[in-house]
């Protein structure tokens, strides 16, 4: 399923970037296994984009979880959870409005 989130200017998801607590900026980049990738990161946090998932066989899915909810994860309770902030949740009102019921 695809979510909503930041991109950072390094290309990295904001889920790839550690929190500060202050929902101002998006913190160290954690790609390569949590070493950083080195591309220079954004000191803001970027406006929201609908970030897409592909199934096994690389078909978009096109179904958008809401902002705040936990991704797929093996077990019961996700350890992932995407952006819950204001201009996620407008976007994904605007996004989910055109989507047939």
């Amino acid at each position: 399923m695809a979510y909503i989130g930041h991109r950072c200017k390094c290309g990295h998801s904001d889920l790839h970037h550690t929190q500060d607590g202050t929902g101002k900026t998006l913190g160290r980049c954690t790609a390569d296994y949590g070493k950083g990738c080195s591309r220079g990161c954004s000191r803001s946090i970027p406006e929201p984009e609908v970030i897409p998932s592909f199934d096994g066989k690389g078909r978009v899915v096109e179904r958008v979880i809401e902002p705040g909810d936990g991704l797929a994860s093996m077990s019961d309770s996700p350890t992932v959870r995407t952006c819950p902030c204001e201009a996620c949740v407008a976007l994904y009102a605007q996004v989910t409005a055109t989507q047939p019921a």
